[in-house]
């Protein structure tokens, strides 16, 4: 598989000797599974918690995008390591439309694609995700039928003192006819999802032993459907989340503003999230 760490490769080994330290050449990188579960979860199958922020995208087939709203969320995660060499990844979170002059939340919108007025929902979505011990991840059991589904742990990418390791999910599947009383909340049949997330490392901190902290960063980028609430009715379009974030020790450094909502909005939940 043709990957950009091995595309690096091509330029040979003089170049990579002098651009990193020499315990980054002489030191291999653990294996792909134990790397991602590492930078997405925390040591011994703990929680590991994420903040992110950034803007959701709206697009016309034939239009240029439109930036919507400030996205503010957070994320537990819990990764793991099965007798096989699995992994059992869940994750819940909960995420905020916002607007982008304010970053407080929108309850009330009017869609600058179509002019009509909505009502955002804000989320909370729990998701569990099943790699196998090569990092590919199969339909989920209870999977609409026909659904067509894969998700894989990508390979890891290392230039200099950073390393990359990320996740792809693509799903495409067909959907009963809309029931909703407004006609504009009934999508086209056919739902389509492409979640892309890498993490950043240094190599460092992946050197320290596995049962500390290691610190990471998220880059996100998905492209979906619209969302029902988002009136749109018929036409053909998608969304787009572009989404920065990092893995946090403790809630101290998350925003308080968005600690402050969470607790308004999920009264217990940063206590008992679930996972």
């Amino acid at each position: 598989m043709h990957t950009r760490r091995n595309t690096f490769g091509l330029f040979g080994g003089a170049l990579a000797s002098a651009a990193s330290p020499a315990w980054a050449a002489n030191k291999p990188l653990p294996d792909k599974l134990a790397l991602y579960a590492r930078a997405r979860g925390a040591a011994n199958g703990a929680r590991a918690m994420h903040w992110y922020t950034g803007t959701y995208w709206g697009k016309r087939t034939l239009d240029t995008a439109v930036a919507l709203f400030k996205v503010n969320g957070f994320s537990f995660n819990k990764i793991e390591t099965q007798p096989d060499g699995s992994l059992v990844q869940n994750m819940i979170e909960v995420g905020f439309w916002c607007d982008p002059a304010t970053n407080q939340p929108v309850d009330k919108w009017i869609n600058p694609m179509n002019g009509l007025p909505c009502t955002p929902r804000h989320y909370k979505t729990p998701q569990t995700v099943r790699f196998d011990a090569n990092g590919r991840a199969k339909r989920p059991p209870n999977a609409p039928e026909g659904m067509a589904y894969d998700a894989w742990i990508t390979d890891p990418v290392e230039s200099g003192d950073t390393v990359w390791i990320g996740e792809t999910i693509l799903v495409k599947s067909i959907t009963p006819p809309g029931t909703n009383a407004d006609p504009l909340e009934n999508r086209v049949p056919i739902t389509t999802m492409t979640s892309l997330v890498n993490y950043a490392m240094q190599r460092k901190d992946i050197d320290a032993p596995a049962s500390a902290f290691l610190p990471s960063t998220m880059a996100f980028q998905s492209a979906s459907n619209w969302y029902p609430w988002m009136r749109m009715g018929q036409e053909l379009g998608q969304t787009m989340f572009q989404l920065t974030g990092r893995k946090v020790r403790s809630m101290e450094e998350v925003p308080p503003g968005l600690v402050r909502l969470i607790d308004e909005r999920h009264p217990g939940w940063l206590k008992d999230p679930g996972v």
